[in-house]
């Protein structure tokens, strides 16, 4: 009896810890933590609008945006390079759209 009752505990605290580990990397993925990416930056100033790996993994481009400029990065192993840089110019807004008087004189 004892023994089944070891067998028994054993199996749950594996089921336990294997339960952690699949959620730990389901939140990883979930908030971008795997695979070298970063989190998004959505409250201050700078904000990571896009990246691409290159090649396996040891260098990428990445597209950063801070206030009304864009920034495109090259991030290698041997350091990082800026390749271009512009400003981004507020959507104008489209102005509402008039009234229209339908053949049954309401407004639509």
């Amino acid at each position: 009896m004892e023994l089944f009752l070891d067998l028994v505990r054993a199996t749950a605290a594996l089921a336990f810890t294997l339960g952690l580990l699949l959620g730990a990397a389901w939140l990883a993925r979930r908030y971008g933590l795997m695979q070298g990416q970063m989190p998004s930056l959505t409250k201050g100033r700078l904000k990571l609008v896009e990246q691409l790996w290159l090649d396996a993994g040891r260098t990428r481009a990445i597209l950063i945006r801070c206030d009304d400029q864009e920034h495109l990065v090259l991030v290698s192993p041997t350091g990082a390079s800026t390749i271009s840089s512009k400003t981004i110019y507020p959507e104008a807004t489209s102005p509402a759209p008039h009234a229209v008087t339908s053949a049954t004189g309401t407004q639509s």
